[in-house]
């Protein structure tokens, strides 16, 4: 993608503004101001004037006399400094052009504000009228729109800041986000999605104009994923069994079935326990489905469930086509033990709370040190009083301690198929089934459960492997600030920090150095934004500081970003020998 400061960016094609609003007197929002007469502005030749105190080009072309903001809209530098040529006045910061006529950008993202000149007699007087925050944010609606299709992220940056300036919403400037990027989703939505859901749940951590941060994060995510897709039009509504449609992948029926039910009247406790039943049966792409439908489902929360019909269409098409991993050999043994258990019994079973459970380091050792996936061993602990949300409690607290003992040297392991980010699925997977569980309490989200303790028994592949690392990291500096370790890259005194803190701060913290730019690829970015959100509310659940802690080291270690050279590797050895990756 060219840089916003790359003068050969594309010239982005769209309508001149509509100013006549301007050209109507509203005098209680218009300064009119003389700026000289007609002989001081030459043919070709630009002045800087101030009307109300606002600095304003104005400039005498063939086609007459124009006024037009001094200020660049891209960083605010003076167009007088420019060059006018013709009717184009060019700025000499990053070589962006504009007509003086109609402020139209001809070459770069944005247009800049023309205001109507008036001659009396020999008079030229220039008229501002300040539109109120509707037609403000009328006007930035369509700009962040196209910012977003064209993955300008200081576009994006600065029409965020703007329309929260006119008194715009967040959930409403994370959803034209959503709109643009959930239909361009080839294979249904990604880790955009969930990405958003969580920054706009960040959003109550900032005030004032710095909440574009979290906003401008879950936007540039959805354009970077979703530039230059296709748009999938959703088929139509159908009435229809949404489950058998999944099952056999028929998305058109899927589809139609559940929009169907959205017409119909569904609530929002209803749609979500479809999407959860459908789920359950498959572990589906390593766990993406479930915490994408959870994020969904969160998003909509936030937004209204209103719009739902714009987005659980593509939410569906990721569940039909997602990889159905318990049809794959590796997961075999423990898919016929998941298949057989009583998922009925267990989701009868009281919750940990109410029995007094308290053998969770039992089942944390077991889920560790177990030679094939627990699961029989899991089903037991739930029914003797565990209850669903203890065993979650268990993977949550396992999966966070294969975090903290991962041989971050696999990191530059260009021909293992298994890094950071795998591990980190086990963490944001077993609340994605927590959120299940208390959304619909019943045997599908105990599946989910077990499916849960799978993918933590997975996570230990390599451990199973090479046996358990002692890590031994040696703090590299005194400092007793996470945010200065994680940049640092100093995990041994990031993850003493966390221990030590208090919850609630470690996890506004780890969610501040999420949106801090601490990862140079989207996938990271999106993973430490997950693991920020759902390691803090895990950690409060559990009142332990384990998964801070496993997410603290995750921010300040060495990790693989960009996985080219990986995908190089794998490449070469599946045409020399045609044999899939070893996982």
């Amino acid at each position: 993608m060219p840089s916003e400061n790359d003068s050969s960016a594309p010239v982005l094609n769209h309508p001149a503004p509509d100013n006549s609003a301007l050209s109507n007197p509203v005098t209680d929002r218009t300064v009119s101001e003389k700026v000289g007469s007609v002989a001081d502005f030459e043919l070709g030749a630009m002045k800087m004037v101030k009307v109300g105190g606002r600095r304003l080009l104005v400039a005498k072309t063939e086609s007459g006399i124009h006024a037009v903001d001094n200020a660049c809209p891209h960083q605010g530098y003076g167009l007088t400094t420019g060059q006018l040529d013709g009717g184009v006045v060019t700025c000499q910061w990053h070589n962006w052009k504009f007509n003086v006529n109609d402020g139209v950008c001809t070459r770069g993202e944005e247009d800049v504000a023309s205001h109507p000149i008036t001659i009396k007699g020999d008079e030229v007087w220039v008229s501002i009228t300040e539109p109120t925050d509707e037609e403000r944010r009328a006007g930035l609606w369509p700009s962040l729109r196209r910012g977003i299709e064209a993955d300008y992220r200081g576009q994006i940056a600065r029409d965020v800041t703007r329309l929260l300036d006119a008194g715009a919403t967040p959930e409403d400037i994370v959803w034209s986000g959503v709109q643009v990027g959930a239909p361009k989703a080839d294979y249904g939505v990604g880790h955009e999605l969930p990405a958003a859901a969580d920054c706009l749940s960040m959003v109550g951590m900032f005030e004032g104009l710095d909440r574009a941060l979290p906003l401008t994060h879950a936007l540039a995510g959805i354009a970077e994923e979703t530039r230059d897709r296709p748009a999938y039009e959703p088929d139509a509504a159908q009435p229809g069994d949404f489950q058998v449609a999944v099952e056999t992948e028929n998305r058109t029926q899927a589809v139609g079935a559940l929009r169907a039910s959205l017409q119909a009247g569904a609530t929002s406790d209803e749609i979500a326990s479809e999407l959860i039943t459908a789920v359950s049966r498959h572990h589906l792409g390593y766990g993406h489905s479930l915490i994408y439908t959870q994020k969904a489902c969160e998003l909509l929360d936030r937004v209204g469930w209103d719009r739902a019909d714009d987005l659980l269409p593509h939410l569906v098409t990721s569940i039909v086509w997602g990889t159905r991993e318990d049809t794959l050999p590796y997961m075999s043994k423990a898919i016929r033990l998941i298949d057989a258990a009583l998922v009925d019994e267990m989701a009868k079973a009281p919750d940990r709370r109410d029995t007094g459970w308290a053998d969770t380091d039992w089942l944390v050792a077991t889920l560790l040190d177990a030679a094939e996936a627990p699961i029989q061993e899991a089903v037991d602990a739930v029914v003797d009083g565990a209850g669903v949300e203890g065993l979650l409690d268990a993977v949550s607290l396992a999966v966070s301690t294969r975090m903290l003992r991962y041989d971050t040297s696999l990191e530059a392991a260009k021909e293992r198929n298994f890094a950071w980010l795998d591990i980190s699925h086990g963490l944001t997977y077993a609340r994605a089934a927590r959120w299940a569980w208390r959304i619909d309490p019943g045997p599908a989200a105990a599946r989910l459960a077990l499916f849960t303790v799978f993918l933590c028994f997975d996570t230990g592949r390599q451990e199973r492997r090479t046996g358990v690392i002692d890590v031994a990291e040696r703090r590299l500096s005194d400092t007793g600030d996470l945010a200065t370790a994680v940049i640092n890259r100093d995990p041994a005194a990031a993850v003493e920090i966390a221990r030590d803190g208090d919850i609630d701060d470690i996890g506004e913290q780890l969610k501040h150095l999420s949106l801090s730019d601490a990862a140079g690829s989207f996938i990271v970015a999106a993973h430490l934004v997950k693991m920020a959100k759902a390691s803090h509310e895990e950690a409060v659940e559990l009142g332990s500081n384990l998964p801070l802690m496993a997410t603290a080291r995750l921010a300040a270690a060495p990790r693989r970003e960009r996985f080219v050279s990986s995908a190089v590797t794998e490449a070469i050895n599946f045409i020399r020998t045609g044999a899939p990756p070893i996982r």
